[in-house]
């Protein structure tokens, strides 16, 4: 019984990983070039999409790593 609770764990984890991939590339993809450049960081503003998607994608893989070591 053990196993199947495990194996059923292991396949949620798996696609819940494989949705966030798919999102972190959806996001990182550029679908309207601009043509002018960017503009500058403004000082004190608040950390990128970017920067705060790193930090969800290594707590669940941390966290993932913690409940499977367990």
């Amino acid at each position: 019984m053990a196993s199947s609770s495990a194996t059923t764990l292991m396949k949620f984890f798996s696609f819940f990983l494989v949705v966030v991939f798919a999102a972190v590339v959806a996001l990182a993809q550029d679908l309207s070039p601009s043509l002018a450049p960017a503009p500058g960081h403004n000082a004190g503003a608040a950390g990128s999409v970017t920067n705060s998607m790193a930090m969800i994608g290594a707590s669940i893989v941390l966290s993932m790593i913690a409940i499977f070591k367990h």
